[in-house]
């Protein structure tokens, strides 16, 4: 069994976007789902050919169940719902899924220099940028409605970020039996960021048990790409196609660039265009997303002048390829907060690939070959820049 979930280290890893472009039903794939896997609007697809195809997917979707019923945000019963209201200096006891959720966070935290965290939560409330404040805030469909809504201060975000750090919480095993403390009790976990990666991961592992020849599996846009695409019998690379980030939230969007996989990797994909709102700050639109920086505030919003405004250029879409789905999952969000120069520089420094862009500009990390450039090139609209 390929260990997916170990971080790859060169001596030198919303809605997410990255869609298959191959037509599997049309090449004897079963296909299953999508089925709601840790929420509702979050769903569950598989396409897979060989092997013992029905076994795999029933037990990959028991493996998603087992997983988000350890760390749901919104289950009262959870290991995360009952750690978060847990006192300063309480052992919580939880499942094997949050404790190796936790590490994983923990390892991801230290390799991106905290640009991936997740204890952002008390932040992400203070600024309305958490799951039930989106849904309430942010535009229709295709709008860009502005918002009435009172944004926290410098101060509070300050005192709030003091906080908000994965390392206040220790993990211990005992007796078989897995433990989460917090030393301070404010602190809160979310596994949001890195769940679906991580449930990739586990049921890639369950289809080697199976015997698949080929598959496909997508957690609401964290794709893995199991083996070789087949193709009339033929092996062929995947083609995926990465949504363009512009415009915002519209069902009309098309592919800003696509390119191809050979297999046995991930794709996962974040971004600043379907999970944010919009507020009125002295005369202007300040465009606040989901996605909070190491600074405690939504990437793409600074302080100038005792006031917030939008910055002149950040990250509005990260792909990042790699054999960690969990892994690709967090360095794409870490790329978002860390902008396209640093970011890219880290996942060089991981030996992932990916394709970053900004309002203006795109750069491609690492050996991407562009499928069909002569179609998909939304991305000829921005300027090409290297690292």
């Amino acid at each position: 069994m390929k260990n997916r979930l170990r971080i790859l280290i060169s001596a030198a890893s919303v809605a997410i976007a990255v869609l298959l472009l191959s037509a599997c039903a049309a090449s004897g794939y079963s296909v299953y789902g999508g089925v709601p896997a840790f929420s509702d609007d979050i769903l569950f697809s598989a396409k897979i050919i060989g092997g013992r195809a029905d076994y795999a997917y029933k037990r990959m979707k028991t493996a998603i169940d087992g997983i988000n019923a350890q760390v749901s945000a919104t289950r009262a019963d959870s290991d995360i719902a009952r750690l978060n209201a847990a006192a300063a200096g309480e052992r919580v006891r939880v499942g094997s899924h949050t404790y190796a959720l936790f590490n994983l966070a923990l390892e991801y935290y230290e390799l991106t220099d905290g640009a991936f965290n997740c204890a952002v939560t008390p932040l992400a409330r203070l600024w309305r940028v958490d799951p039930d404040s989106i849904a309430e805030l942010r535009p229709e469909l295709g709008g860009d409605a502005v918002t009435d809504v009172e944004l926290p201060s410098a101060e509070q975000t300050r005192q709030t970020l003091a906080y908000c750090d994965p390392r206040t919480v220790t993990a211990s095993e005992s007796n078989g039996e897995y433990y989460l403390t917090k030393s301070d009790g404010r602190t809160m976990l979310d596994f949001g960021g890195v769940a679906k990666g991580y449930a990739v991961d586990i049921c890639a592992d369950i289809l080697d048990c199976y015997d698949i020849s080929s598959a496909l599996i997508d957690i609401s846009g964290n794709a893995y790409f199991y083996g070789r695409y087949i193709d009339g019998g033929n092996a062929a690379d995947w083609n995926v196609g990465v949504l363009a980030p512009r415009p915002r939230q519209t069902a009309e969007r098309g592919y800003v660039i696509a390119f191809s996989e050979e297999g046995d990797a991930s794709a996962v994909t974040s971004g600043d265009y379907m999970r944010y709102y919009t507020a009125a700050v002295g005369g202007e639109t300040l465009y606040v997303q989901h996605i909070i920086g190491t600074d405690g505030v939504p990437v793409g919003v600074e302080l100038s002048d005792g006031g917030w405004r939008n910055t002149e250029e950040w990250v509005t879409s990260a792909t990042v390829i790699g054999e960690s789905s969990a892994l690709c999952d967090a360095l794409a969000t870490a790329v978002c907060v860390l902008g396209a120069e640093d970011g890219g520089r880290l996942l060089k420094k991981v030996g992932y690939k990916g394709l970053i862009f900004t309002e203006k500009r795109y750069t491609i990390i690492g050996n991407v070959p562009l499928y069909k450039p002569d179609i998909y090139n939304g991305y000829t609209a921005y300027g090409r820049y290297e690292l």
